[in-house]
């Protein structure tokens, strides 16, 4: 078996709210290969809560026992939207909502394990992709930035801390900072979560193989739909 890069040694318990039993099956039969790593457990909203790390939530599944959509309130693990929905509006929403991440339902699973993971580290991670890859990318002109900034923003984007940007683009962590500075000033945001939702409406989120090695992502548009 082959192992997902992890930031953390540790195990993690990951429960899933409201889904199917089939889909709670499928769910760790797919994340069996890396049992060292995460279990699943399921979990029904009108239930005492298991204790876990991240609870995954679908924020249009018609299972939600309360009806409702979006990301359920009063949970004591981390928030993590799953869906197929990754377009831009579904993504920014659930995060401005408070998620801790979007992982999208189409990723493989030693990808997923990947992104939650790194969740579970305190990292904010968002992985829309969608089974497509596009070798477009956004201009970074229209928006005044420099290639280097939008590359920044999309690292942060897709919840690199500065350390991990420095090494990944060979600057300086003093460059970085600079880069960071100057990019927000740009899009006149102050906090590195404002520059998460950004980046995430005009389209800078990290796209890649199914090996998620890092020196091969890209940003790429978010907008490209299966």
């Amino acid at each position: 078996m082959e192992k997902p890069p992890a930031p953390t040694a540790r195990h993690i318990k990951v429960a899933v709210l409201d889904e199917s039993e089939l889909v709670v099956h499928g769910l760790r039969s797919m994340l069996e290969p890396h049992a060292a790593y995460v279990t699943v457990v399921p979990h029904r909203s009108g239930e005492a809560a298991p204790l876990c790390d991240l609870t995954l939530y679908d924020p249009a599944s018609p299972t939600r026992a309360s009806g409702s959509r979006g990301m359920p309130q009063r949970f004591s693990s981390r928030m993590v939207a799953y869906g197929w929905d990754c377009s831009p509006e579904a993504v920014s929403t659930e995060m401005s909502r408070g998620a801790a991440g979007f992982v999208s339902k189409w990723l493989p699973s030693r990808r997923l394990v990947w992104n939650l993971l790194h969740i579970a580290d305190g990292r904010t991670r968002v992985d829309a992709w969608t089974g497509r890859d596009d070798t477009s990318s956004p201009s970074a002109e229209q928006w005044h930035l420099t290639q280097r900034e939008t590359e920044v923003l999309a690292l942060i984007a897709a919840g690199r801390a500065n350390r991990e940007i420095a090494d990944e683009t060979n600057l300086s962590i003093n460059s970085v900072k600079s880069y960071i500075r100057g990019a927000y000033a740009k899009i006149e945001v102050t906090s590195r979560s404002q520059a998460v939702l950004w980046a995430i409406q005009h389209g800078l989120l990290m796209s890649g193989d199914t090996d998620v090695e890092v020196h091969q992502t890209r940003p790429v548009p978010v907008s490209a739909r299966v």
